[in-house]
């Protein structure tokens, strides 16, 4: 008789540990550099700022909340135009180094000063509610019960 495997082996097995809530950080990185980028676009598209000023324009950060200052710290740091480039594919790679590196920064000072993780925050929990009822209308509200 082969001996019983634990229940939670069996659900690590099942859904991969973690492997969800790491989709969904990459995915939130992945948007939020989507939206600066878009942004840094329509200010160069419809109001004709050049990249330089556009880019500096698109800095802010304010549904950071307390954690704006790091946010706009690494933007500084990574997205400039002598580092961009004029092309869109160098710019969103820059918009995109410059968020994961901010959100890793701001995950590490929650944990310093004890706040809640950053799967707590609003802006990340209404990301991760948009996304799960997006993905249950195209499933048609089947999902889980496969």
């Amino acid at each position: 008789m082969e001996p019983r495997r634990k229940r939670r082996k069996r659900r690590e097995e099942r859904v991969g540990g973690n492997a969800f809530m790491d989709t969904v950080r990459a995915a939130f990185i992945r948007w939020v550099a989507l939206e600066k980028w878009r942004e840094v676009e329509d200010l160069r598209t419809t109001l004709g700022i050049d990249l330089s000023r556009a880019i500096e324009e698109a800095g802010q950060f304010p549904g950071r909340g307390r954690y704006e200052p790091l946010w706009a710290a690494r933007w500084k740091a990574e997205v400039r135009p002598e580092v961009t480039g004029m092309d869109a594919g160098s710019l969103f790679q820059a918009i995109e180094k410059a968020v994961v590196a901010a959100v890793d920064e701001e995950e590490a000072e929650r944990k310093a000063r004890g706040d809640p993780q950053l799967d707590e925050d609003p802006e990340y929990k209404a990301f991760v509610d948009g996304a799960l009822e997006s993905l249950l209308r195209e499933g048609g509200g089947t999902l889980g019960t496969g």
